[in-house]
């Protein structure tokens, strides 16, 4: 019965020995409470959120940054409409809770470049890790105009 799938939900013995169900999980969560909270609430009040969850829901338990990619990768399949914000601050959250400094970028485009668009992704270490995905303009395209933490 390896690969066996119901509804979208994988037969939990045919998963690798790396997965890690409780890495989904949390991310899970994180992306639908960043959704729901973009969803109906403004934006300040999302962050205070936002930076209340990564800092009172420490863990002792390290995380990489890429367990936490493959956690939010993963978790991605079981969640509707996680835009590229939702994502980067639910792995900005991880990363904190775990002891890892990251940061969150908003970017956008000038209106001669292909019309205004906004897009937000998380780095650590340097290096973007969620959100480097933006087509032709690549984020060089982009205009930070504002940081997770503040820079």
């Amino acid at each position: 019965m390896r690969g066996l799938q119901i509804r979208g939900l994988y037969n939990f013995a045919s998963l690798p020995s790396s997965f890690d169900i409780s890495n989904v999980m949390e991310a899970w969560a994180l992306l639908w409470g960043c959704r729901i909270g973009l969803w109906f609430a403004p934006f300040p009040r999302v962050l205070a959120g936002v930076q209340y969850c990564a800092t009172h829901g420490r863990s002792s338990r390290p995380v990489t940054p890429e367990e936490t990619v493959r956690g939010v990768t993963r978790a991605l399949r079981m969640s509707w409409h996680a835009s590229c914000l939702t994502q980067a601050l639910a792995g900005w959250i991880m990363l904190t809770r775990h002891g890892t400094e990251s940061r969150v970028k908003i970017g956008v485009t000038s209106p001669e470049q292909q019309g205004f668009k906004a897009h937000a992704w998380l780095e650590c270490g340097g290096r973007v890790i969620l959100g480097d995905h933006e087509g032709e303009l690549g984020l060089d395209g982009y205009h930070v105009i504002w940081t997770l933490p503040a820079e």
